[in-house]
């Protein structure tokens, strides 16, 4: 039986996830609110929804709920639709922790399960005009059952394998400990080193592009992370300290000329940095990256797609790493496999393309 879909929320996540549903032969219809109509209309626009509803309509007639709103809407959302919902409905969510989500699904009826859910993916374009239908692809989709029957479960992910996205099941205090340290501590670090410019324009004009990359994510939505770092403060305020540990450590040794123990440092820091996978969308190694130089040149990324396509090698990612007008640039192609990387290193060659796997 098709189920009926209701996507609460039509920003970044929740048309990005109408549109990677959208088609999907397990879906009969997706029904969608927010509230703010021009995001809704937005999104019936773009086909990331079939139908506008309230939000007590669109509960009492889905199957499967997926709140795509701030976190810290979710309680009031949850006290109003509970009323109205169906028995065996699924309620999950896109929200970057996960502990406080569990404890407001456990205040759900017998008959309604909670799944919390977040999809390690976004976009610097925030809103449903940045929505994507493969923003998720590849991407890897937390998702904290608790004591929901595997029947539901299995449901669920079954919906979810139609975005592209790489299911992990997880308890939510692990997941509240892995992101407060891979995500949500880098994001306060990317803050405090912007803070340390004081946004003065000779600090400015010397923020190269390691500096720009370093605190990329400062950039994100304020508001959404001030509802994230509140949700897991308790994690995040351990983790806290333990960088200022470290930091500690690292200004100490510097203090002290410990040329050993600085380059020990260093070199730890360099050999686990080494060892992250070259993922580009969560923690699952998803393809590997060859790197060219071509041609500043109409229709070169054609040439490239075309030149692999031809020994069925196929493109997962790319990037314009650099480009000097005129001249030339340096691309980035994610492709599958190791062996995808050196037969594409090596066939790029051929074509007097010059290549290397990094």
């Amino acid at each position: 039986m098709k189920a009926d879909i209701f996507i609460i929320g039509t920003g970044l996540i929740g048309g990005s996830l109408g549109l990677a549903l959208k088609g999907s032969p397990l879906i009969n219809c997706i029904y969608g609110y927010d509230s703010h109509p021009e995001s809704l209309q937005t999104a019936k626009n773009i086909g990331a929804i079939d139908e506008a509803v309230s939000l007590v309509n669109g509960a009492s007639k889905s199957d499967i709920i997926f709140i795509c709103s701030p976190l810290s809407h979710y309680q009031s959302i949850i006290t109003e639709i509970t009323p109205v919902l169906q028995e065996d409905t699924i309620i999950t969510d896109v929200g970057s922790t996960k502990e406080e989500v569990m404890e407001i699904f456990n205040s759900l009826p017998n008959n309604i399960w909670g799944i919390g859910g977040h999809p390690m993916a976004g976009s610097e374009i925030t809103g449903i005009n940045g929505a994507d239908r493969y923003l998720f692809e590849n991407a890897v989709y937390v998702i904290t059952p608790a004591k929901t029957p595997s029947e539901q479960v299995s449901k669920l992910i079954a919906i979810l394998k139609n975005t592209g996205a790489k299911i992990i099941i997880q308890d939510a205090k692990t997941h509240d400990e892995l992101v407060a340290t891979v995500s949500h501590i880098p994001h306060l670090a990317a803050v405090a080193l912007v803070a340390l410019t004081q946004g003065k324009r000779d600090n400015l004009t010397l923020a190269a592009g390691g500096f720009r990359d370093t605190t990329r994510i400062a950039s994100s939505n304020p508001e959404l992370w001030e509802d994230i770092l509140l949700f897991n403060r308790n994690h995040i305020l351990n983790k806290l300290d333990e960088l200022v540990l470290i930091l500690q450590d690292i200004k100490n040794t510097i203090l002290e000329e410990d040329n050993k123990k600085l380059l020990s440092i260093l070199s730890a820091a360099k050999q686990i940095r080494d060892e992250i996978p070259k993922a580009r969308k969560g923690l699952i190694p998803s393809y590997h990256d060859v790197v060219c130089i071509v041609p500043d040149e109409p229709g070169i990324i054609g040439k490239l797609g075309f030149i692999l396509g031809e020994v069925n090698i196929n493109i997962v990612d790319i990037e314009i790493l650099r480009v000097r007008e005129g001249d030339g640039g340096t691309i980035r192609l994610g492709v599958t496999d190791a062996a995808a990387a050196r037969k594409a290193t090596e066939t790029l060659l051929n074509n007097n393309i010059k290549a290397w796997i990094r």
